[in-house]
């Protein structure tokens, strides 16, 4: 089956629904909006380059999944991407030939860009269509804000400047169209970025003369604002990962409740019609609901959600005993009270931090008991489902002996 608007429609649900649900927090940039406007983009192309609409179709299809990579990896992400939109399209019965167009395409967008036909210069300058449009600093403001969230990598104003004006004076357009319509633009965005970057140069060295007159003043805020960021950078990647754990739980616990319910209801609507006439059936059917019914406890615990009573005294404010980061502390209470609480948070950095490890740390225990409910559940479900296959191997063997018997 060729690709056809129906499929194009179930992947971009399929995209925005992954990312809603696995895409780790901080991708600012890199998330279903982008994927959106590289449709849109393709769209625009597409239409103007006259391509058919077979051609369009795996192009939307490559622009949708081209990115769905972040949510399992930061390095070759387009190689990821390529393999999730592979056995989708499988899935769905879609022909061969149009599956690896579909990965060529995606693969091409890896940087630096080295596109080989058209379908693959067009995707190409979709996904840096912002390049040349008027909102690329308001774009580039978003990635470098999911860098510093993702890979940990901050930028001084004169820093990222310079590199953004390196990035645009070494890109170019691939499709006639786009250099027509948005080259024009771009050389716009390159003389604002290099006035920027000029700017904040000239800034820099007045501050660093400044600072050579005053460096034994400056040295200890300095190593002081470094430790800070060092310590900043620790809490919100321990936090992000404490969270990325937690909807992978989530997640594993999902595919066993599914699994189970699907079980459950094929052996009361199939097997336990047949017990009265096969009674050598009791026993392994027993098994298999008794397996999947503990597998789905286990599976509900670990999703199960837990809520405090959701308030906190000025008395445990003052003693600094109250976490105000988690909200099953303070949802009980009046905005004015809670609004009190992180003022005093905020002007006692040590109780900032105390609440932020206190958070990471109460995490972590619930994280503990999800994985080992989580765990338990996986171990009754691989040992339980091989025991009833075989309880029900031994159950037809015994039923064919005494027969011919």
């Amino acid at each position: 089956m060729k690709i056809n608007n129906e499929i194009i429609k179930l992947v971009s649900q399929y995209v925005e629904k992954s990312l809603a649900e696995k895409l780790p927090q901080g991708y600012r940039f890199h998330n279903f909006d982008h994927a959106v406007n590289i449709v849109n983009g393709i769209n625009e192309i597409a239409e103007a380059m006259h391509i058919t609409d077979h051609e369009r179709h795996i192009l939307l299809t490559a622009g949708w999944f081209h990115d769905i990579g972040y949510i399992w990896q930061i390095d070759n992400h387009e190689t990821t991407g390529s393999a999730v939109a592979r056995n989708f399209l499988i899935e769905k019965g879609v022909d061969e030939e149009d599956i690896a167009q579909v990965q060529a395409c995606i693969i091409a967008t890896k940087y630096p860009p080295n596109p080989t036909n058209v379908l693959e210069q067009i995707i190409c300058d979709a996904d840096l269509l912002h390049l040349g449009q008027k909102d690329f600093f308001a774009q580039t403001a978003l990635l470098r804000e999911e860098w510093s969230l993702t890979r940990q990598q901050n930028y001084s104003d004169e820093e990222w400047h310079a590199l953004n004006l390196d990035f645009l004076e070494n890109h170019h357009f691939h499709t006639k169209y786009c250099r027509k319509n948005y080259d024009d633009r771009k050389a716009k965005n390159i003389k604002e970025v290099s006035k920027l970057e000029k700017k904040e140069r000239k800034k820099n060295e007045s501050d660093h003369h400044d600072e050579h007159e005053h460096s034994e003043k400056n040295d200890r805020p300095n190593e002081k604002m470094k430790l800070q960021r060092g310590v900043e950078t620790f809490f919100k990647t321990a936090s992000n990962n404490h969270m990325r754990l937690s909807s992978m739980a989530d997640s594993k616990a999902h595919i066993l409740l599914s699994i189970n319910s699907i079980i459950i209801s094929i052996v009361i609507s199939l097997l336990t019609k047949r017990l009265e006439q096969s009674p050598y059936l009791i026993i392994p059917t027993a098994m298999l609901l008794c397996v999947s019914l503990t597998t789905v406890i286990f599976a509900v615990l670990t999703t199960k959600p837990k809520l405090s009573k959701g308030k906190f005294t000025r008395e445990q404010v003052g003693n600094r005993e109250a976490n105000l980061m988690f909200f099953g502390n303070f949802h009980g209470m009046d905005l004015k009270t809670y609004h009190w609480g992180v003022r005093e948070l905020m002007n006692d950095p040590d109780y900032l931090y105390s609440s932020m490890t206190r958070d990471i740390y109460f995490l972590g225990k619930v994280l503990a008991v999800k994985y080992r409910y989580l765990n338990i559940g996986y171990k009754v479900f691989m040992f339980g489902l091989v025991a009833s296959v075989i309880a029900f191997g031994i159950s037809f063997s015994y039923a064919q002996h005494f027969h011919h018997v």
